[in-house]
């Protein structure tokens, strides 16, 4: 329970003890003074009076006895505390990397007001080691983050190629492709075991698991997802299952999950990260492609990464990160999602480069997006300026940011329990 649920609850006990207080004079007169009303009780003609305001005032006093707030009512109220800065401060995540981060980021990321950070890049420090340097960062940013919420601390380890801390202590996880031929129970134990490694360096989101579907027919022509064996399977029901299994060992572990890459990245031949304009053409709003990403939706413990290709079967003329139609409709309105969504990342992908910087993080918020995540802090902090000059001038899109600032804080006062 938070400092501000233990607040709010007090007050809530002060005020039935002050209830009981004015309640309790009204019910002895009422007794000593209706001695008629006792006599013709008696006789069986009439109910007491004294028993039927007995069970008046109880009745009354179950009715105001306070409800806990939920955590959407604790997310709006904080959130409403801050400033429209350090609201879009709140939404961005900034990319360090994963060796630690340097004073010169640590000070800049403080003064921002950022709350969020990625750890980026490949290390290889053990799992004290890093649990050492990513102190140093929360620590740090902490005073960011009101009523004592975690700051979020994520990282890429999905296993394979794609696993960002491989010292001392960290599973040797092989590539998604290869823990798809587990039974359910091995993969489960398996990836709870790196969920607590992972909490245990002080990290409490994996961007993982990957619920792209790679065709067999596809393979390793698929440059992001099939080249590396990032995919659980060939079929939707295959990655499905595990996308289930994945998501459910992290969060035992303490881990937030995040399924990626929405609407699905294993049909194109290009990699947004290294190419610009890759394009998806075959995946449309009732493709099986989409099947995984509603098994995490069903499960309700996952949050979800967009892609940042475009998909002409959805909307031809935008990338989907800033797409409206595919984060607002698709995601949010036809398949029922109302989580927190994280782009991919959106500044160093040569798929995003024809925009500025500060832009890619307004139109991604502007379609609907939670968490503009960037690789570098220092873009990152551009970002988080951007946002706040647009929501200083837009009313609609400062309604947006605080929005994206309820989700966010409405998922950390879940996290902190």
């Amino acid at each position: 329970m938070t400092p501000h649920v233990r607040q709010l609850m007090s007050l809530g006990m002060l005020a039935m003890l002050m209830l009981t207080s004015c309640s309790s004079p009204s019910s002895e007169t009422s007794t000593q003074s209706s001695p008629k009303a006792s006599s013709s009780s008696n006789n069986g003609s009439a109910p007491s009076a004294t028993s039927s305001e007995d069970s008046t005032q109880s009745s009354s006093a179950a009715a105001q006895t306070p409800q806990a707030p939920t955590s959407r009512e604790q997310a709006e109220e904080l959130v409403d505390q801050l400033s429209v800065e350090q609201q879009t401060a709140s939404l961005v995540m900034a990319g360090v990397p994963a060796t630690g981060a340097s004073s010169t980021e640590l000070k800049a990321m403080e003064k921002q007001g950022i709350t969020n950070v990625f750890l980026r890049g490949r290390s290889q420090l053990s799992v004290k080691k890093t649990a050492a340097r990513t102190a140093i960062i929360t620590k740090r940013l902490k005073s960011n983050v009101p009523d004592d919420l975690p700051v979020w601390v994520a990282t890429d380890q999905e296993g394979g190629f794609v696993r960002v801390l491989q010292g001392t202590g960290f599973t040797n996880l092989p590539a998604a492709a290869q823990q798809g031929q587990w039974s359910s129970g091995k993969q489960a134990t398996n990836i709870k075991k790196v969920g607590a490694e992972l909490a245990e360096a002080g990290i409490n989101v994996n961007l993982a698991p990957v619920a792209d579907v790679v065709p067999a027919k596809v393979g390793t022509s698929n440059a992001p997802i099939g080249y590396f064996g990032r995919q659980y399977g060939n079929t939707a029901g295959e990655v499905s299952q595990a996308i289930g299994t994945v998501n459910d060992a992290l969060n035992d572990a303490g881990v937030q999950p995040v399924v990626k890459h929405f609407p699905g990245l294993g049909r194109v031949a290009k990699n947004t990260d290294t190419s610009s304009g890759v394009t998806d053409t075959e995946i449309g709003a009732d493709a099986t492609d989409l099947e995984p990403f509603k098994q995490a939706i069903s499960q309700g413990n996952s949050w979800v990464m967009i892609s940042n290709a475009r998909y002409t079967k959805n909307d031809a003329q935008n990338e989907a990160p800033f797409s409206k139609k595919v984060i607002t409709g698709l995601l949010r309105q036809k398949l029922g999602y109302q989580g927190v969504v994280i782009s991919d990342d959106l500044c160093e992908a040569k798929q995003v480069a024809q925009v500025a910087v500060g832009q890619r993080a307004v139109k991604f918020v502007a379609a609907g997006g939670t968490v503009p995540l960037c690789v570098k802090s220092s873009p990152a902090i551009t970002m988080a300026k951007a946002l706040a000059k647009e929501a200083n001038e837009e009313k609609k899109f400062a309604d947006q940011v605080r929005e994206a600032a309820v989700l966010i804080l409405e998922a950390k006062l879940d996290q902190a329990g």
